[in-house]
């Protein structure tokens, strides 16, 4: 991992820019998926208010960020397993922008947020770079696939990791 990148438990305080984050990450991972007219829609008002809310409660102790000097660069957040709602550990969401691909820092991520927990999660179904990093983390896919009509359909399969020795 670059020197001047570190991985560190998320903050209240960093709602705002990881809010900004999520949306540039995001429009990065989806512009080849999602119209542009769907892309020019999307704010971040919805996503501080996530984010506010995911920093402030119960599981704010499995969201992290990666930041580059003083800039956050990425972010991964997990939820833990719950009786009656997960069986495994759910990561929800890892994002890291594509000028730190290729840095370690999204293993780094992903390590912080779920260790080698098992762990289940969808990803995009055209997104072979996000595929492939997860098959080298243990990640087969379940054969579940679902689709997000909220955005424009976007198809998503389910991958899981089995509890590793």
């Amino acid at each position: 991992m670059d020197h001047t990148c570190r991985v560190r438990l998320a903050a209240p305080e960093d709602a705002a820019d990881l809010a900004l984050l999520h949306l540039e990450c995001w429009r990065e991972t989806y512009a080849h998926l999602l119209s542009p007219g769907f892309m020019a829609r999307q704010g971040t008002e919805g996503r501080l208010a996530m984010w506010r809310q995911l920093l402030d409660g119960p599981h704010a102790g499995h969201q992290f960020v990666a930041a580059d000097g003083g800039k956050l660069v990425g972010f991964a957040g997990s939820l833990p397993p719950e009786d009656g709602v997960r069986q495994q550990a759910e990561l929800w969401g890892i994002y890291l922008l594509a000028s730190h691909h290729g840095r370690g820092l999204g293993q780094a991520l992903l390590d912080a947020a779920i260790g080698n927990e098992p762990a289940g999660l969808w990803v995009a179904e055209d997104n072979p770079r996000a595929q492939a990093f997860y098959r080298r983390n243990g990640f087969v896919f379940t054969g579940a696939r679902d689709t997000i009509e909220d955005w424009e359909g976007l198809a998503e399969v389910r991958m899981a990791r089995p509890g590793r020795l």
